[in-house]
Order: structure tokens, then C-alpha cells, then sequence
């Protein structure tokens, strides 16, 4: 126990490097890590440091070897993370069916990039269904996603979730296709929409605070 509390692992003194976006700071810590045993948070954050090439060399096979242990040990991102280098083949040979079996785990685990991502991958009706589950917890890219989707059918629901990103994240891309699909729409589908919008909004919120 410290002075102001308990002492943090070296893993939670890594990923809070990270978040500070102290990207050597926090390979150090991450690598130090190694020390305290298996954990599933210190190879996904070392694998993301290595994917990306922050404060260390970037070296895509390497990353996906810490994606691929935390994925073992149930770590939702790092399915996410390993199946998009198995979809691109980056960093390991490329494998579209083992990439969709790992997004569609991730995404009943709950993770809304691996929803967003899976949708890519479906059918509409399925690729409707994780992006409303991903757009309802305040993933943006999914309401970018969802509102493409619905554009051409249901311009009034496309525009809402659209204002529902703008109004959550600021999002710049949902503000841009908002703004362009307004042109197009009547004075009282863009109330309608910005009333269903700002509901969305509200709903995700409250359920974040749960």
C-alpha cells in the first residue's frame, strides 16, 4: 500500500502512460510487466505501441504476437485488433474466416469497433442489426456506418443518427454527411430527425452512466 493509496502494477502504470499518450512511458512500463505474469491489458497495449509505431519502432508482426496472447486470454480489443491484421494480412498471413470468427467473439463480448467491423463483413439485415447495437453505445463510426446504410430508405432515421455522433462526439465526418444530407430533406424531416437524434443521444448517455 502507498502513501495515497494502493500501489499500481507496472501494467496500470503502462496503460495510464498510454492514455497520457506517453508512448515511451509506457513501453517501458509495459515491458517491465513482463515480471507480474500473464495479463491480458499489458500484451494489448504493447501490441497497439507496436502496431502503430508509437515510442518504439513499428513492427506489425510483433503487435499481432501481443494481440494474439491477449485474444487468448478473452481480451475483447485484442480479438478486435487480431482480427483486422487477419482480415488485411498485416503482420500475419491473411485469413478473412478466422478474422470474422474473432470479430463476431468480440462483438458479443460487447465491443463496439468488432460490431462496426463484423458489419462490414454481413449481409445488410446483420451488418443493421451490430451496427445499431455498436451506434447505441456511442461508437461514431458506427453511426456514420448505420446512417450510409439507411440513407436511401430512411433518410429521416440516417440524419437522426447522424446528429446523435455530432451530439455525443463532435464527430467531424458525421457533422460533414449531416449537413450534405439536410440539403436534401424537407424543414420537417429535419425537425423529426433532430428530435430522434437528440433521444438517441440522451438514451446512449444515460445508459454510460448506468
Amino acid at each position: 500500500m502507498g502513501l495515497f493509496g494502493p500501489d499500481l502494477s507496472k501494467t496500470d502504470k503502462g496503460v495510464a502512460a498510454f492514455k497520457r499518450r506517453e508512448w515511451k512511458r509506457a513501453w517501458r512500463h509495459l515491458e517491465d510487466a513482463a515480471e507480474d505474469g500473464e495479463n491480458p491489458r499489458r500484451e494489448y497495449y504493447l501490441g497497439l505501441l507496436y502496431w502503430r509505431g508509437l515510442g518504439v519502432a513499428r513492427d506489425p508482426h510483433l503487435a499481432v504476437a501481443h494481440f494474439s496472447r491477449a485474444a487468448e486470454l478473452d481480451h475483447a480489443g485484442a480479438m478486435t485488433a487480431f482480427a483486422i491484421a487477419l482480415r488485411a494480412g498485416a503482420g500475419v498471413d491473411q485469413d478473412p474466416q478466422s478474422a470474422r470468427q474473432l470479430f463476431r467473439l468480440a462483438a458479443q463480448a460487447g465491443d463496439p469497433e468488432a460490431m462496426t467491423q463484423l458489419a462490414q463483413m454481413s449481409d445488410r439485415d446483420e451488418a443493421r442489426h451490430w451496427l445499431v447495437r455498436a451506434a447505441e453505445l456511442g461508437h461514431a463510426t458506427a453511426m456514420l456506418n448505420l446512417a450510409e446504410l439507411l440513407m436511401t430508405d430512411e433518410t429521416v432515421e440516417a440524419l437522426a443518427w447522424l446528429y446523435a455522433g455530432v451530439t455525443l462526439t463532435g464527430n467531424d465526418a458525421c457533422r460533414r454527411r449531416a449537413h450534405e444530407l439536410a440539403q436534401e430533406m424537407t424543414a420537417n424531416e429535419i425537425e423529426a430527425a433532430q428530435k430522434a437524434g437528440r433521444m438517441y443521444a440522451k438514451d446512449i448517455r444515460a445508459k454510460a452512466r448506468q
